[in-house]
C-alpha cells in the first residue's frame, strides 16, 4: 500500500504545472546544481566550468575585496546574528543603512526586512483589508501574488490588469470606487523581458482614482536611474524606477531590494514617514521574523559607498554587455524582447521540452543561465534567461552568445 507521501506526489503530480517543472529539475542540467567552487563569474558544477550568467549580481558586488573587508569589523562589534526581532530591537547598522537608502532614493524613510518575499506578504495585508480593493498586474511576480491572495482571504477584494493597458486598470477602478484604500501592485522591471512597465501612465491613473501604487522594483534597484540620457540610457545613481521616470513619491509605496543589485540579503520599503511607526506594527515580518544578518548588513553599507564612487561606470560596463548580447541573438535569429539593454536577456525557446533541453546543451557548452518554463512563463513562451553582470568578462559575453546560437540552431 502506498503510503501518505506517495499518494501525495500521485495528487500534486497529475497537476500538470507541478510535473513539468520537476522535468526541468530532473533532466534541464541547470536546476538544483551546487557549485563547489567559483572564479569570478565561472562556477564549477558537476566537476565542468561554467561561465554564469544565471546569479543577478548586476554590480558585481559579491567578490569584491573592499566590501567583503566590512564583514569582519562589524560581526567583531554585533555578532555574526542580530539576537532579536526588528520590533525588539535593531543593532544601528540598520538604522544607518536605512538612512543612507533614504538619501540614495531621496525618501523620508526607509524600513528594512530581510526579504522581497516576507515584505509582499506583510506589507501587502498590512495596507488593505475589509473593504479594501488590490488591482495586480497579471504579469506582477508570483511573491506579489501571494501577499495579495493572502490579503483576500483577510477581506480585501482582489482584481487583476495588464499593465500594458491603463485604461483597464482605470475602468476597474472606477466600478469599484467605493473600495478603500485601493492598493496597484505592478512590477518595475519585469524579471522574465527585463522591460519596465508604463510606471507614469500607471500612476497617472492610480492619482486620478486616490490608489497607493506598490511597486515592487526588485530588479531595478541599482541599476536604473535618475536622469536617462541617450549616452546612459539607465540614468544614474541607480536610485530605481520612481527616480527613472521623474516621479514624485506622492501615492508610492516604493519595495525593493538589495539581493539583485548589492549581493546582499536586504529588501526596504520606502514610505512616508507618518506611516512609519504604523507599517513596523503591522508588517508581519518586522515583527516575528528572523532579522538581517549582521554580514548582509555591513555589505550593503559598503556596497552603497561603492556605487557613490564607481556606480556609473559599472553601469556603463552592464549596459554595453547587455546590448551586446540581445544584438548578438538578433543576429543568429534568436528570439528576444530585449529592447532596452537592461541586464535580462531571455532568449526564447518555446515548450518546456526545449527548455529542458536548452538546458542540457548549455551545460555541454559551459554555460549557467535561468532555465523559465510554465508555469512561470506561458506554455509557449519558455526561455533560457542570461543575466550579465558588471563582474562578468568580454570573453564570456562572447561565448554565451556563439553558444547560444549553437543551442538555437539545434533546437530547431
Amino acid at each position: 500500500m502506498a503510503d501518505v507521501f506517495d499518494r501525495l506526489l500521485d495528487v500534486k503530480l497529475a497537476d500538470s504545472k507541478n510535473r513539468q517543472l520537476l522535468q526541468l529539475l530532473e533532466t534541464g542540467k541547470l536546476y538544483d546544481n551546487v557549485a563547489t567552487e567559483i572564479r569570478g563569474r565561472k562556477i564549477q558544477v558537476h566537476g565542468k566550468w561554467l561561465d554564469d550568467f544565471a546569479s543577478c549580481n548586476y554590480l558585481g558586488f559579491d567578490l569584491r575585496e573592499d566590501i567583503m573587508a566590512s564583514v569582519l569589523p562589524a560581526m567583531r562589534k554585533w555578532g555574526t546574528h542580530p539576537s532579536w526581532a526588528r520590533l525588539a530591537c535593531s543593532p544601528e547598522l540598520y538604522t544607518t543603512v536605512e538612512k543612507k537608502l533614504s538619501e540614495l532614493l531621496g525618501v523620508e524613510d526607509t524600513i528594512i526586512i530581510p526579504t522581497i518575499s516576507l515584505l509582499a506578504v506583510g506589507l501587502i495585508p498590512a495596507l488593505t483589508g475589509k473593504g479594501s480593493g488590490i488591482f495586480a498586474d497579471r504579469y506582477a511576480h508570483k511573491v506579489n501574488f501571494d501577499g495579495c491572495r493572502l490579503a483576500r482571504d483577510m477581506g480585501a477584494k482582489l482584481f487583476s490588469f495588464t499593465h500594458t493597458d491603463p485604461a483597464e486598470l482605470d475602468k476597474l477602478l472606477t466600478e469599484n470606487a467605493a473600495l478603500t484604500p485601493k492598493l496597484v501592485v505592478v512590477d518595475g522591471v519585469l524579471s522574465v523581458t527585463g522591460r519596465t512597465p508604463n510606471i507614469p501612465a500607471i500612476v497617472e491613473v492610480a492619482k486620478k482614482h486616490d490608489a497607493i501604487v506598490y511597486i515592487d522594483d526588485a530588479h531595478g534597484f541599482g541599476v536604473i536611474g535618475e536622469k536617462p540620457t541617450p549616452e546612459r540610457p539607465y540614468g544614474v545613481r541607480g536610485n530605481g524606477v520612481v527616480k527613472h521616470f521623474g516621479l514624485s513619491y506622492d501615492n508610492i509605496l516604493y519595495v525593493s531590494g538589495m539581493s539583485k543589485a548589492y549581493s546582499s540579503l536586504v529588501a526596504f520599503v520606502a514610505c512616508p514617514a507618518k506611516l512609519t511607526k504604523y507599517l513596523k506594527t503591522n508588517i508581519t515580518a518586522y515583527i516575528y521574523s528572523g532579522p538581517v544578518p549582521t554580514a548582509a548588513l555591513a555589505t550593503a553599507l559598503a556596497g552603497l559607498e561603492v556605487n557613490e564612487r564607481e556606480g556609473e561606470q559599472l553601469r556603463d560596463k552592464m549596459y554595453g554587455f547587455s546590448k551586446r548580447i540581445a544584438e548578438g541573438y538578433r543576429a543568429q535569429g534568436i528570439a528576444t524582447d530585449n529592447d532596452n539593454a537592461f541586464p535580462i536577456v531571455s532568449a526564447y525557446v518555446g515548450s518546456a521540452d526545449n527548455v529542458a533541453r536548452g538546458g542540457q546543451l548549455l551545460f555541454d557548452e559551459g554555460i549557467n543561465v535561468t532555465m523559465q518554463a510554465y508555469p512561470i512563463v506561458p506554455k509557449d513562451k519558455g526561455v533560457l534567461r542570461a543575466t550579465p553582470t558588471a563582474a562578468n568578462t568580454e570573453d564570456e559575453i562572447e561565448h554565451l552568445i556563439k553558444a547560444m546560437g549553437r543551442v538555437h540552431n539545434a533546437l530547431k
